[in-house]
């Protein structure tokens, strides 16, 4: 059975307990959420925790965008929204949200997947909610019932698989907001022989567990040597997509090392799960599991 507490890539740690209750519960109860440019979408993609600090889904709701209320990713100045909200500089929103203190992780889409791009807060903010836009002109904000931004808050967007990119911004207890900082998506194709180099098969190790409670059981996935990926995605096909597990960050200097896992939900009647690699901008697979035998 994986550890409940594992580290974060700036030695802090994290509390996976959460997630083991979210699948104990199953997708019925976790799907309650929107995404898409106008909370149009039903789909809820769902981050949990991870060795980079991903969230719970019950720590935030996604909201939709409001009418009238989109930001400008490139501004700088204190001008005001059409909304009538005075924007926050780009400097008064790293204040709120260090660019240290979010990673960023690319999910290509996988059978009738979509292709999501996460936010996660990794470390200290003061920001109140976070809300990400991705160029292709779909958006999402999450804001904490609590109203308190936490490490385990993760913020997804559907991104263009064709190239794109997208901006953080933070938002602050008046509801104003400022962009923190903008990622290109590594939407590229990953060659099978950069792939294999990058993440060998013998670099990962697989132990099911199955459900004590609830419907899907839970595949335990580890690091066991060092990897030239600078993030791991693992999606299972027929367990619901909110049971994907992400870790790493696209813009950090440090690989995926020994010791990093992921768990994700899966269907005990039989399942497979894909693991994806993000090497220098571009994403693919690295290998698969099918089980439970």
């Amino acid at each position: 059975m994986p550890s409940t507490e594992e580290r974060t890539r700036d030695g802090q740690r994290v509390d996976r307990s959460r997630r083991t209750v979210l699948l104990a519960v199953g997708a019925a109860t976790a799907l309650t959420g929107c995404l898409g440019d106008d909370g149009g979408s039903d789909r809820t993609p769902t981050e949990q925790s991870d060795p980079t600090s991903t969230p719970d889904p019950n720590d935030g709701t996604p909201t939709p965008e409001p009418d009238g209320e989109q930001s400008t990713p490139d501004r700088d100045d204190g001008s005001e929204r059409d909304g009538g909200r005075e924007d926050l500089s780009r400097a008064e929103a790293r204040e709120l949200l260090p660019p240290q203190a979010l990673a960023f992780r690319y999910q290509p889409p996988m059978g009738t997947s979509v292709a999501e791009f996460w936010a996660a807060v990794v470390g200290e903010t003061d920001a109140t909610a976070v809300r990400v836009e991705a160029a292709s002109g779909t958006s999402n904000e999450i804001q904490p019932q609590d109203g308190r931004v936490t490490g385990y808050l993760g913020v997804p967007v559907q991104v263009d698989t064709d190239g794109d990119e997208v901006t953080v911004f933070a938002v602050d207890d008046t509801g104003a907001s400022g962009p923190v900082t903008t990622v290109d998506v590594p939407t590229d194709a990953l060659t099978s022989e950069a792939a294999r180099d990058a993440v060998p098969p013998e670099a990962l190790s697989f132990a099911y567990k199955a459900p004590d409670a609830g419907d899907y059981g839970t595949l335990a996935i580890e690091v066991t040597s060092e990897t030239g990926a600078d993030t791991l995605v693992a999606q299972p096909l027929e367990a619901p997509g909110l049971f994907a597990d992400r870790v790493g960050d696209l813009r950090g200097e440090a690989k995926v090392g020994t010791g990093t896992t992921l768990e994700v939900g899966v269907d005990p009647d039989g399942d497979e799960v894909v693991v994806s690699a993000s090497v220098d901008g571009a994403t693919g697979e690295v290998t698969r599991w099918q089980g439970p035998d």
